[in-house]
């Protein structure tokens, strides 16, 4: 049986079907989540959350690379209580011999380094793409296997002077080593079929600065990402003093060797130089 007919048995035996708020498309190409698993490289002792779990085809992927590992959990975090009821009634045993936690709620509210999540596998609604990549950053999660809108996927990995490169893809680049291990998955592996190409990323966490408020400098200055870095510096001033509580501003944006170059043309490692000039 394939997945897409065991999607069709679990939604006649518990009466449910996709919520288009929810934006629920669940993946029915079993090759695409068996190599996820795979490239999770899970080992002993790891904590890996899969959001938005559905009806489990990726969870149980994962749960088989953990039968030999000890110390080794599935944290499952589900908003839709119907796929948390289903979840609960399918795993039953991982649950009792807890190697699956669910928990009901949304992931964006929830703490990461309390979880001792470390790593994670997942096909996140694309709708919180942004928000889920840059929690991944800050909470300094060690690796992290995803399945995205190409679009997204494409600006998230975007470098110094393409269109799509932003305050996102600069603190990503910084802070890891990120890359499409597939660029064009087709819109055919999920039910329903979504109106977009998706990709399959990778992120490992390469820490250089992962602080709130340098991110927060990042999304400033790109506001103003097309003009020199002198203008969107002085443009930005009175919120990077006020968030950032900069004394003698204007004097340390002087001494910046870069002013005449654009913002957009800045390598992520320039940029916190930038931040370091201005903030110590």
């Amino acid at each position: 049986m394939n997945l897409f007919e065991e999607l069709q048995q679990l939604m006649l035996k518990y009466n449910f079907k996709p919520e288009k708020k929810l934006s629920q498309f669940f993946c029915t190409n079993e090759a695409l989540l068996i190599y996820m698993s795979q490239k999770a490289q899970i080992k002993n002792g790891d904590t890996i959350l899969e959001i938005g779990a559905g009806t489990g085809f990726l969870t149980k992927k994962l749960l088989e690379k953990t039968k030999n590992q000890k110390n080794t959990k599935i944290i499952v975090i589900e908003q839709d209580k119907n796929m948390v009821n289903i979840l609960e009634n399918e795993y039953k045993k991982e649950i009792e011999d807890k190697k699956l936690e669910i928990i009901y709620g949304d992931a964006l509210e929830q703490d990461f380094v309390k979880l001792k999540i470390n790593k994670i596998v997942s096909l996140p609604p694309y709708h919180i793409s942004t928000a889920l990549t840059n929690k991944i950053i800050l909470s300094n999660i060690e690796k992290s296997i995803l399945v995205v809108d190409r679009g997204f996927a494409l600006k998230v990995t975007a470098f110094e002077g393409l269109t799509e490169y932003n305050a996102l893809s600069a603190f990503v680049n910084l802070n890891s080593k990120i890359e499409i291990l597939e660029e064009n998955i087709s819109a055919t592996s999920f039910f329903p079929t979504p109106n977009c190409l998706s990709s399959l990323i990778q992120i490992n966490l390469d820490k250089k600065n992962t602080s709130k408020e340098y991110f927060l400098f990042l999304k400033e200055i790109f506001r103003h990402k097309n003009k020199d870095l002198s203008k969107s510096l002085k443009q930005s001033e009175k919120e990077l003093t006020k968030t950032l509580k900069i004394k003698n501003y204007k004097q340390k944006t002087k001494t910046i060797k870069t002013l005449t170059k654009k913002v957009y043309l800045h390598t992520p490692k320039e940029l916190l130089q930038v931040y370091e000039e201005i903030t110590k």
